[in-house]
């Protein structure tokens, strides 16, 4: 078994010389890390406000520049505990927050082309 082993490294770096040119280029899109969807792209420069952030009365309001196609609303743990889609697109929701438990959120906001804006907020 001892042998075995160092023959199969061997056999993969082989591999990935002989093919180095037609394997996909690594992307944290393969991480697995929770906030890394597909091949969405985080483009924090957006003009985008969403506030009031601590959230203490059970809503926030987030407001764009640029129309906006989603939002989505993770756990600290990536689950997603709110979805909406805006198929016309939008520069101005106000989400209510009042089922959600107190703790700290991602606010994601997505826009045209898989571009992302991600922000976090806290509920008290």
């Amino acid at each position: 078994m001892k042998k075995f082993i160092p023959l199969l490294a061997i056999l993969v770096i082989w591999a990935s010389s002989a093919w180095g040119s037609s394997l996909p280029p690594y992307s944290e899109s393969y991480s697995l890390n929770p906030f890394y969807i597909s091949e969405e792209i985080d483009q924090p420069d957006k003009d985008i406000e969403i506030f009031p952030n601590p959230v203490t009365e059970g809503r926030i309001t987030i407001k764009s520049s640029e129309s906006f196609l989603s939002i989505q609303i993770m756990n600290i743990t990536g689950e997603i505990v709110f979805a909406q889609e805006y198929p016309s697109g939008s520069t101005s929701e106000v989400v209510d927050l009042d089922k959600l438990q107190k703790g700290i959120y991602l606010v994601r906001v997505g826009f045209s082309a898989k571009i992302t804006h991600t922000e976090k907020i806290m509920i008290k």
